[in-house]
């Protein structure tokens, strides 16, 4: 898809209709909808060239991978407090069971796993010294 803010709902609408088929769970679909959004995102304000959503699936983790032209890997901001941006990789942090960037920094990835009741943000009894959440 060409670098364009409008594509970003198109990959939510995409990964949702891909998700529903696969019949994962409303929870982890909505989790990795979220994710979908940061990392076109930020495939769309920080790479280059065409973005390519890329979604797989097997018996135990989704795999999320974007993929733009750019070699300069993603990386964690500091957002400032009033700072509009600068939170989205703690979000994929936060709502996956790992992410990172492949392909000399042309790919970020994240891997949500289909085996847990939901992402650590998500849980009731999760640490309130969890600093990624």
């Amino acid at each position: 898809m060409e670098p364009v803010g409008v594509h970003v709902a198109q990959a939510r609408r995409t990964t949702a209709t891909v998700l529903k088929q696969w019949s994962l769970p409303d929870a982890l679909a909505e989790d990795a909808r979220l994710v979908v959004s940061e990392l076109v995102s930020n495939a769309i304000i920080h790479g280059s060239g065409d973005v390519r959503l890329r979604l797989r699936h097997d018996d135990h983790e989704l795999q999320i991978r974007v993929t733009d032209d750019s070699t300069t890997p993603a990386r964690r901001r500091r957002a400032g407090a009033a700072g509009l941006g600068g939170r989205g990789l703690h979000l994929v942090a936060c709502l996956s069971t790992r992410w990172g960037v492949a392909d000399g920094g042309r790919t970020t990835y994240a891997v949500i796993s289909t085996l847990t009741e939901g992402s650590p943000c998500r849980r009731t009894t999760q640490s309130s010294s969890d600093p990624t959440c």
